[in-house]
């Protein structure tokens, strides 16, 4: 009997479908993209609610967003490893929340965090943001993150916003 169950399992597993590299899957709604290539996931999103899921937003929460979100599931190679994920957002705040951010960290003793303007001109953000924080002066650097919960994220400030990367390797 147990050999049998083997066997069906082993006959199962060599039928289930497997996905190769061309095939990529693409999942559209009114703030989402979703693609999906192999083990990589891509999202690119303006849906706060699923931003808040990857970060604290209960502190501060932004009028509006858009981030990238990529997920680099290695746990089903043939040495499985840790899964990667990098995120990239754009958060929008009115003027009283961003001063409060600004009045939050502004005191903060942090050491260079290693990251540059270069690093935060991601390459789906609108042309007047890229505009700007290309404009943004030397006063202007990257940040860590004290506002959102996470360990390893950067901030830039500009006005009314904030560029934010988190990634997880």
């Amino acid at each position: 009997m147990n050999s049998k169950i083997i066997f069906f399992s082993i006959i199962l597993a060599c039928c289930s479908g497997k996905k190769t590299d061309e095939n990529v899957n693409t999942k559209n709604n009114s703030k989402a993209e979703i693609k999906q290539k192999s083990n990589v996931t891509t999202e690119i999103s303006t849906d706060i609610n699923q931003l808040e899921k990857l970060i604290n937003l209960s502190e501060v929460r932004p009028e509006k967003v858009k981030f990238k979100y990529t997920f680099i599931d290695n746990s089903k190679g043939r040495v499985p490893g840790p899964s990667d994920s990098f995120l990239e957002a754009v958060l929008y705040f009115d003027d009283a929340t961003m001063e409060k951010i600004k009045s939050f960290d502004k005191n903060a003793d942090f050491p260079n965090t290693g990251f540059q303007k270069k690093d935060f001109k991601f390459n789906w953000l609108d042309k007047e943001i890229l505009t700007e924080l290309e404009n943004s002066g030397p006063e202007k650097t990257a940040r860590p993150d004290f506002v959102f919960g996470t360990e390893n994220g950067m901030c830039w400030y500009l006005k009314n916003k904030i560029l934010f990367i988190k990634r997880t390797t």
